[in-house]
């Protein structure tokens, strides 16, 4: 349970840490100090000394009087200089063991999350550790020199003007004091506001690196327009922090204005009634330049500082010095756990995506493949309509760039229904970006694709019911392994999951039910037979499958083969390690310009590169090697063409 904090974004628990801070540093602190108080005494100079030159000297008559006290002026400038290089120096030695405690604190709280209780990676500890720790270093730097040249500037200054005429002071201090308290109002919804915008911002920027890691499952699923859906609120709630905090921007503007330029106007306005009381022009000439380089430029860098630096600093500190407390979130709020919070996110998105795909493919008669490959009995003198093809491609072109040789060039192939395809060919031929053109994750630079009569555009909204693909790096959140398994198809009966279960060896993963997966522990085997068992689970009419049994034994292998040659859906299968396909079976194979595509005897017999694809696998060499047959009539065998 996390404490309660201010619901103003209140520095208040930050203030017992900053002075244990400050009691260790206190030397170099003092040290700081001491340079700064000649920085007053520069400022001091600044006015008195321009008020004696004008009144003691050269209104007097008394030139030399006059010269004495600019080069006093020029001594104060040097003597500023001086106190400058002290002062970075002092600085320097607050605020870089600052940054190195901040990074122990870190990297303790850490450590010590990870042996008392074991979660997943929290990858928002990596921002912390770097960037929100030099975002404290920079921004403490900051409004430490900030806040110490405005209070020893301010000291000078006030100090001057009590010593050339105490009747000054009001003419200064009420505008001043009014804008200061003004801009201290601010601090705290400001610091709020900050705090909810970075707060928004980590929750979008980790829906976004989810949704980027399952970006082809949502696109193959069509689950695009929910998981948009989800992020909208997202996006608004970061827009509606930006809004806000730039409405207090607004205010701190107000106060900058009433600090630093209103006492300027003041005296400006004052000026005949204090000439009339006794007040020497010297003397108006020095408050003017007291208020206009020294005050004016304080404030501004005072209020500026801590109205953007200072919100930022007392945001990560809450976050930096909340590690060993878990306080890491939202005020009022337990801290969030995002990576649980958008695995969770992300397949609700796709699930919700299935049953309405599901459900709108009942009404367009696609629903299941035994609706798709059934041949039911026709009506009394109605003639039958032949089944439509499960894909077809016609003139198809794609390149990776406009001035990119074509991928594939012209294709036009026709893959019939329940048809199981094997599409070979060596890297870079195709293959892949074959089945993402199907999948619809790539679109052609031309040419006509269709899915059950569907086009490829159109299918993406239909999700499983229009075809699911499998692709080479599978998509694996952090949920229990059901979950997983059922996110396409999140009615599939239980008997039907065991059977998957055990078909793809993933007992052992299944033996606590309640556990969630974590993905980065997963063995390549292992998230390739989620994969492959999610996708035979799916009442899909056509299977797209890149490299299915990649990373897979022998034994897992064959059982994969064997689960998927019964399975009813049209399957295209991407494959460098192939059986040979069954009596019956057609095989494509891309190789440049020309595909081939027949049996697997024809293709031994036509093709040199598929003879040595399958000798590669240990499979028979061609029979009859010298029957090749022309690249035309081979082209046009079997529907498959590429001009």
């Amino acid at each position: 349970m996390t404490r309660p904090r201010d619901t103003d974004g209140a520095p208040s628990p930050l203030l017992r840490p900053a002075l244990a801070f400050a009691r260790r540093r206190k030397g170099r602190l003092g040290a700081l100090a001491a340079w700064s108080l000649l920085e007053s005494v520069r400022t001091f100079l600044t006015g008195y000394a321009v008020a004696r030159a004008l009144d003691d000297g050269f209104l007097s008559g008394d030139v030399r009087t006059g010269l004495l006290w600019l080069l006093a002026l020029v001594a104060a400038a040097l003597a500023g200089g001086l106190a400058d290089a002290g002062v970075f120096r002092a600085l320097g030695g607050v605020i870089e063991p600052l940054r190195d405690s901040l990074v122990r604190r870190v990297v303790r709280a850490t450590l010590t999350r990870a042996v008392t209780s074991p979660t997943p990676a929290d990858t928002a500890r990596v921002s912390r550790l770097t960037a929100q720790t030099e975002i404290a270093r920079d921004a403490a730097g900051g409004v430490l020199l900030t806040v110490r040249s405005f209070l020893f500037t301010s000291l000078g200054a006030l100090t001057g003007l009590a010593a050339l005429s105490p009747r000054l002071l009001p003419f200064v201090l009420i505008p001043l004091a009014a804008g200061l308290t003004l801009f201290a109002a601010t601090l705290r919804p400001m610091a709020a506001r900050q705090r909810d915008l970075l707060d928004a911002d980590e929750h979008l920027a980790a829906f976004a690196g989810e949704t980027d890691r399952a970006a082809r499952d949502i696109s193959a699923t069509g689950a695009a327009p929910l998981v948009a859906a989800e992020a909208a609120p997202l996006i608004t709630a970061e827009a509606t922090a930006a809004f806000a905090l730039a409405r207090w921007s607004a205010v701190r503007v107000t106060a900058l204005g009433l600090a630093a330029h209103l006492p300027v106007a003041t005296l400006l306005l004052a000026t005949p009634t204090l000439l009339s009381s006794g007040l020497t022009p010297g003397e108006l000439l020095a408050a003017l330049t007291y208020v206009t380089t020294a005050l004016l430029p304080a404030v501004n860098a005072l209020l500026t500082a801590l109205g953007t630096a200072g919100s930022r600093l007392v945001v990560v500190l809450h976050r930096l010095l909340g590690e060993e407390t878990g306080e890491t979130g939202p005020p009022g709020v337990p801290a969030p756990s995002l990576p649980e919070a958008v695995h969770t996110a992300m397949p609700t998105a796709v699930r919700t995506a299935m049953p309405t795909a599901r459900h709108t493919a009942r009404h367009t008669a696609i629903a299941t493949p035994t609706q798709l490959h059934a041949k039911p009995s026709p009506p009394a003198l109605r003639p039958t309509r032949p089944p439509l093809p499960a894909a077809t491609l016609h003139d198809v072109t794609f390149a990776y760039g406009p001035d990119a040789a074509p991928v594939l060039d012209h294709l036009d192939l026709t893959v019939e229904p329940g048809e199981h395809l094997l599409v070979v060919g060596p890297s870079g031929a195709g293959k892949s970006t074959l089945l993402a053109l199907l999948a619809g994750t790539a679109h052609p630079r031309h040419g006509q694709i269709h899915l059950g009569g569907h086009t490829a555009r159109h299918a993406r909204t239909l999700g499983t019911a229009a075809r699911v693909l499998v692709p080479q790096e599978p998509y694996v959140f952090e949920a229990p392994l059901r979950d997983n398994l059922t996110y396409l198809t999140p009615d599939a009966p239980a008997p039907r999951i065991t059977e998957a279960i055990d078909t793809f060896a993933l007992a052992s993963l299944a033996s606590d039910s309640a556990r969630p997966l974590r993905p980065d522990h997963l063995t390549p085997s292992e998230r390739r037979r989620i994969a492959l068992a999610r996708a035979w689970l799916t009442p899909t009419p056509l299977l797209l499958m890149d490299e299915p049994t990649a990373h897979l034994d022998a034994g897992a292998r064959a059982a994969t083969e064997l689960a998927f040659a019964s399975h009813p859906a049209t399957v295209i299968t991407v494959s460098h390690h192939f059986p040979a396909p069954g009596p019956g079976q057609r095989a494509l194979l891309l190789d440049g310009a020309t595909p081939y595509l027949g049996s697997h005897a024809a293709l031994l017999r036509e093709s040199a590169l598929y003879r040595e694809l399958a000798a590669g696998l240990g499979e028979p060499s061609a029979v009859g090697s010298g029957s090749t047959a022309s690249t035309s009539a081979w082209a046009g065998d079997g529907h498959a063409q590429q001009r």
